[in-house]
């Protein structure tokens, strides 16, 4: 793996920009700045204390989640020698870029580069970039590896992990106490995770919010100052545990607004406040929208093991919808692009 001399953020062959040990005076004043001065995907190489070890953290690979890019910044600003070797991968510099900054998950037309992590590997250059993200994190063969990101709206922190193991639960405890264990497979990092390298993502709460960036910060100063990040804690053993998540969608040909009351003639419409009830329960007397058309024609909902019958879980009255039993929602969000694209939110059965 070829890295770039000292202080100088110029490109290896490939399409990731190598930058080790920058000088605090050489990021800039600002995290946007910092952020123009990258010119692409780039892997900043931190020497540690202890060289015979390294641990990767990834930010940025939606280009609208800025919390981890923040954190990092601070931290290089400061100086701050890990514990160990670190390689930071920040992916979608690209995407943060485009006026008027942190707006576009992914560049328009393009693919989300975090459910790009499957093989074999797409053709396409969000493809390529998850590839070879992958081949410097395998070559690296780091102890462990943290994704961060903001969630898609307001909303407390939470880690992911697609198994539930104590390794995985010790690394989401460095930075919040709540775990979601999920089946789901989407092509994300956090899938690439294997026994002798556990990989997280950590949602950090929305972008907006300025406690997500002060979680980031204290999470991610602890990932690269303690010794061991690995073993069980006593905050470790405090750990909420949300198993078997499941994704409402809308379905194919279906659209979706927000809004007070049905705003549409064929589609979904979800009130604003929903967005209120991230890491809250829900019954069937809570109104979360309304639905011009038939329940199934509009929503559908997927868990690990595929598509789920949504009356099960939701219900229409005279157009409302309403949830058919008590329910945990997370992840909701009231950015259509991301409900048309992605999903409205995440639940599990309460």
């Amino acid at each position: 793996m070829e890295v770039a001399r000292k202080d100088a953020a110029v490109a290896a062959p490939g399409l990731f920009h190598h930058w080790r040990d920058p000088d605090p005076h050489a990021i800039g004043a600002s995290a946007v700045e910092f952020l123009h001065r990258l010119r692409g995907p780039t892997c900043i190489h931190l020497t540690g204390n202890d060289s015979s070890r390294l641990r990767v953290v990834a930010t940025l690979l939606h280009g609208n989640e800025p919390g981890g890019l923040f954190a990092l910044y601070e931290l290089l600003r400061l100086g701050l020698r890990p514990a160990v070797d670190m390689l930071c991968f920040i992916p979608s510099v690209d995407a943060a870029k485009q006026e008027p900054g942190f707006v576009y998950r992914m560049l328009p037309h393009c693919k989300d580069l975090n459910r790009c992590f499957t093989t074999p590997w797409g053709d396409t250059e969000v493809d390529r970039v998850a590839g070879e993200m992958m081949e410097l994190i395998d070559a690296a063969r780091p102890e462990c590896v943290v994704d961060v990101h903001n969630t898609s709206g307001s909303s407390p922190s939470f880690g992911i992990s697609t198994v539930m193991a104590p390794q995985h639960a010790a690394l989401i405890s460095l930075f919040t106490q709540r775990m979601i264990v999920t089946d789901l497979r989407l092509g994300s990092l956090m899938e690439r995770t294997r026994d002798d390298m556990p990989i997280i993502t950590i949602e950090c709460g929305g972008a907006e919010d300025r406690e997500s960036t002060l979680l980031a910060g204290e999470g991610l100063t602890r990932y690269f100052t303690f010794e061991n990040v690995l073993e069980a804690s006593q905050s470790e053993m405090s750990l909420e545990y949300f198993h078997h998540p499941m994704r409402l969608e809308l379905a194919p040909g279906s659209e979706i607004a927000y809004g007070e009351h049905s705003l549409l003639a064929d589609g979904v419409t979800l009130l604003p406040s929903v967005e209120n009830y991230n890491f809250g329960h829900v019954g069937a007397d809570t109104l979360l929208g309304f639905v011009s058309g038939a329940l199934a024609g509009n929503l559908r909902i997927r868990n690990g093991n595929g598509e789920l019958p949504v009356a099960e879980y939701f219900q229409l009255v005279e157009g409302r919808l309403y949830p058919k039993r008590k329910l945990k929602l997370f992840m909701v969000t009231t950015n259509p692009e991301i409900a048309r694209k992605d999903c409205m939110f995440y639940l599990t059965e309460a």
